[in-house]
């Protein structure tokens, strides 16, 4: 998945000439807590969050009186991460794990075009997972061979079951294993938990586990 499909674009931004107490009506106007800080040519200069202004403003302006007609430039955070909108998703959530950042300003030609925001990440994962439709999951265990992507899938397909998502991950506790977990279009798994069971496959359910 590309970020221009879950960006939010065009985004609010605010020119670094502004003042704080600008930035702050403008965050609370447009309900939003990442602001890119850009110059007249929409460059990118910086970007405040509502957490930095609580935090930097008695720090840099003094704790006895708060110059909410400062600029913006005063406050900002200038070391500021930037995507494209034709990167992977997968690619900046790297970036917003190891960097602790709540927010990547959308770059495409030089000019500041959209903003991801880690809601904007939860809601990719949510849709990705498939777990906001109607269905059911089951966790089946492979082994890590080529092709066996397909013997699963047959089965869903025999049974004219339609596949909402599958997300595939390494069975720490036993090397050369794949977790596969699937969810699917049915309120009922029983027939495809027994189905794989009949072609050999270990599955894994809540209820299977105790749970």
């Amino acid at each position: 998945m590309l970020v221009e499909r879950i960006m939010t674009s065009p985004c609010t931004t605010i020119n670094e000439e502004r003042t704080i107490d600008e930035a702050i009506r403008l965050m609370r106007e447009e309900d939003i807590r990442h602001l890119p800080v850009v110059d007249d040519l929409l460059r990118v200069k910086g970007i405040i969050t509502d957490r930095d202004v609580n935090l930097a403003l008695p720090s840099i302006l003094g704790e006895t009186e708060v110059k909410l007609d400062a600029p913006v430039a005063d406050i900002m955070n200038r070391d500021v991460m930037t995507c494209h909108p034709l990167d992977f998703v997968e690619d900046i959530a790297i970036d917003f794990h190891e960097l602790s950042i709540g927010s990547i300003p959308v770059v495409k030609k030089g000019r500041c075009i959209g903003i991801v925001t880690q809601k904007d990440m939860l809601n990719t994962f949510l849709e990705l997972t498939g777990v906001m439709t109607p269905g059911s999951a089951v966790e089946v265990a492979v082994p890590d061979v080529p092709g066996i992507m397909h013997e699963v899938t047959k089965v869903f397909y025999t049974h004219h079951t339609s596949i909402e998502s599958i997300l595939v991950y390494r069975d720490k506790e036993n090397p050369g294993q794949k977790l596969v977990l699937i969810r699917m279009q049915s309120m009922n798994p029983h027939p495809i938990i027994d189905a794989l069971n009949e072609a050999g496959f270990s599955i894994r359910t809540p209820l299977g586990m105790g749970l």
